[in-house]
């Protein structure tokens, strides 16, 4: 009888950013430089927000939209690196970050993937904050 055990195939770094829509709003899920060996982080941090200006643009928000930045880092030292490219595309709004430190993470990974949620007020809210 053959083995049935199921595996899991590792998430491909391969894979594209996606924008998924949730209950509250969007989530870019996934986003990375496409080219990141031989990069730096901050750099291939860049390239994941500029990807991230394309995503967003179809949906009629910008980076000024997102209320939460989740990044999953593999170089801890490295990350104080990006604060110019986080001034750079977030010059007037502060989303709440979170950090996650892949360590040991292998050298076949992004050094960072970023993650942006954004909440989407309804209506209702909407119109209440409008005063009506």
């Amino acid at each position: 009888m053959k083995d049935k055990t199921l595996t899991r195939t590792p998430r491909s770094v391969a894979s594209r950013p996606r924008v998924v829509q949730t209950a509250g709003g969007f989530e870019l899920a996934g986003l990375h430089a496409p080219q990141f060996r031989g990069v730096d982080l901050a750099d291939q941090c860049r390239a994941a927000f500029e990807e991230a200006v394309t995503l967003l643009e179809p949906h009629d928000l910008t980076l000024r939209d997102v209320s939460r930045i989740v990044c999953h880092i593999a170089d801890a030292d490295e990350f104080p690196a990006s604060f110019p490219v986080f001034r750079q595309f977030f010059p007037t709004t502060s989303p709440g970050m979170t950090m996650m430190w892949l360590k040991d993470a292998p050298s076949s990974v992004p050094k960072i993937t970023v993650d942006l949620i954004i909440n989407v007020p309804e209506e209702e809210d909407m119109d209440v904050a409008a005063g009506f």
